[in-house]
């Protein structure tokens, strides 16, 4: 089959793979013209699987490069990227494959392609969750990609894709994204979106062999690792928001006639405590960012959330049979939740490198 593929370079992350690495390999050597150098990251794997390594040197142009102790796999991905920068620098697209038979060829060389149709940006290859799916993969990545849509705003259906292509320009800066494990292709998502690279979506088949049996993936762990920031941020905002609403519900309990400039004030003052508790648990517990010069920014958020709440419930008291602003003031500043973690983390607490 008349393919080049002479400007990528293809990396295979494995951790204690079986024979569908062999397979894979194979496969893409039948189908392609040029021998592009093929990766294989070792994650730490026994010498138990030695043997399946091995049997991947017997095709051309097949490096495998071995962490001694399981890093986890987004150091695998790093160690492909310094790899790539310092030993392939023909290759001009750096191509992330699972070892687990979950990427079809096809799918491979149609990201490829995508790819070079737009040098600039992320190709991701996207599965369709339909009811063959497994449960936990399916829930998993829902899960994941609604979160990020609320909590960023990107919005990308299969998060958790491993089939990735990613122009070498980007590589620098995938060097920096925080994540040694699951968490990485996470991080890197949204690194990406903030560095200005579009993510483009190639629809691929979705494959899952004995119901994903062989993924590494740890349920409970790696998933506290994928959403940990957004959790940071939930239980931040939860104290706050206590804070926030016990001052408010103190001042209105003392008030005995309601008005919009008497709701504005207990807006005003409960909110000035709550916003110095949350600033101080988000620069240094949620978003871990030193220094102050963030501070501005986000008291210029803060005012604005106080406006626009105060607002809101003074229309809604008005015009809704409810009687008890705290219950209304409970329901606007829910919904502003969202709004204000997105706010902070694309604008307000981001990093400077």
């Amino acid at each position: 089959m008349g393919i080049f593929m002479n400007d990528v370079l293809l990396v295979i992350p494995s951790l204690e793979p079986d024979l569908k690495l062999v397979q894979l390999v194979q496969t893409l050597r039948q189908k392609v013209t040029t021998t592009f150098p093929i990766l294989i990251i070792n994650d730490g794997s026994s010498s138990d699987y030695d043997f399946i390594f091995n049997q991947t040197l017997a095709f051309e142009n097949v490096r495998i490069v071995k962490h001694d102790l399981n890093k986890g796999k987004g150091a695998a991905l790093k160690t492909a990227m310094n790899q790539m920068l310092n030993h392939y620098p023909e290759a001009d697209f750096f191509v992330t494959v699972d070892s687990d038979g979950q990427h079809l060829a096809k799918d491979i060389f149609a990201c490829i392609h995508r790819a070079r149709q737009s040098p600039n940006q992320v190709v991701l290859g996207s599965r369709y969750f339909g009811k063959d799916v497994p449960f936990r993969s399916k829930f998993g990545n829902l899960l994941t990609s609604k979160l990020l849509a609320l909590t960023t705003g990107i919005k990308i259906p299969d998060t958790q894709t491993g089939l990735r292509v990613i122009p070498r320009s980007l590589i620098p800066q995938c060097l920096t994204v925080p994540g040694e494990r699951f968490e990485y292709e996470m991080n890197m998502l949204v690194a990406t979106e903030k560095a200005g690279f579009q993510h483009v979506i190639e629809p691929i088949d979705t494959v899952y062999i004995e119901e994903n049996a062989s993924s590494h993936f740890r349920i409970v762990k790696d998933s506290i690792a994928i959403y940990k920031v957004f959790l940071r941020y939930f239980f931040s905002s939860v104290f706050s928001f206590l804070v926030d609403v016990g001052v408010y519900a103190l001042l209105v309990f003392f008030t005995p006639n309601l008005s919009y400039l008497s709701i504005l004030n207990a807006s005003v003052i409960a909110r000035v405590i709550s916003a110095i508790v949350n600033y101080l648990l988000n620069r240094s517990f949620v978003f871990k960012q030193e220094g102050s010069h963030s501070a501005l920014k986000y008291f210029g958020l803060v005012g604005v959330q106080i406006i626009l709440s105060a607002t809101i419930v003074f229309i809604l008291y008005t015009i809704l049979p409810i009687g008890k602003s705290v219950t209304l003031k409970l329901i606007v500043d829910s919904a502003l939740f969202f709004f204000s973690y997105h706010v902070q983390k694309k604008y307000i607490f981001v990093d400077k490198e």
